[in-house]
């Protein structure tokens, strides 16, 4: 099973991290204020903030703050 951390502050998404490459992870924002142009699509005739992907494969800091956190 693929583990996945998600990081927010200030109700922003700063960043995703894997403990495996085969995930694949989709982020969609309501909240489009200050978002990059090329990232805000249509859905459902809304707009959204997206994001797809991961930005770090690191399964020893994934299991890090599994331990610290859940364990």
């Amino acid at each position: 099973m693929a583990r996945v951390v998600i990081t927010m502050e200030g109700g922003l998404i700063q960043h995703v991290m894997s403990d495996t490459e085969d995930v694949q992870v989709m982020v969609m924002d309501f909240d489009t204020e200050g978002g990059d142009d090329e990232r805000i699509r249509q859905f459902e005739g809304n707009p959204v903030y997206v994001f797809k992907g991961v930005d770090d494969v690191d399964p020893a800091r994934v299991e890090e703050i599994e331990t610290a956190l859940f364990k």
